[in-house]
């Protein structure tokens, strides 16, 4: 972000600017702004997930994925304010569709294997 009163650039985190010494928190307040980050992963991992409850039958590729982008929200969760609760969803779901297709694929090439060899 930049400074409202002197212009330069300034982390995002920062409280006070460090060229000028004005707080960064009043410019908030003055203007009745909340700064909220939406935790774009977390929305992802939870769209994918439900998907993949249904799209496992492709090798389990979409729980994997939704899986993956639930986990990068998990690590992200911290510096967001919005859909954390999305990626905790995703989380289960990528593992409760991940559990469920991944075992229909290991029963499935057990009959096949089982019945190419005898």
């Amino acid at each position: 972000m930049f400074c409202k009163n002197c212009g330069k650039e300034i982390d995002d985190k920062a409280d006070i600017c460090i060229y000028c010494g004005v707080s960064t928190k009043s410019w908030q307040e003055k203007a009745g702004e909340t700064v909220k980050k939406t935790n774009g992963f977390g929305i992802a991992g939870f769209v994918v997930s439900l998907v993949s409850l249904w799209l496992g039958v492709y090798f389990c590729i979409a729980s994997v994925v939704g899986l993956v982008l639930s986990i990068v929200a998990m690590v992200k969760r911290k510096s967001c304010t919005s859909c954390n609760g999305l990626a905790v969803a995703g989380l289960v779901l990528g593992i409760i569709s991940l559990a469920i297709w991944g075992l229909s694929w290991m029963i499935a090439g057990g009959a096949m294997i089982s019945n190419f060899i005898s």
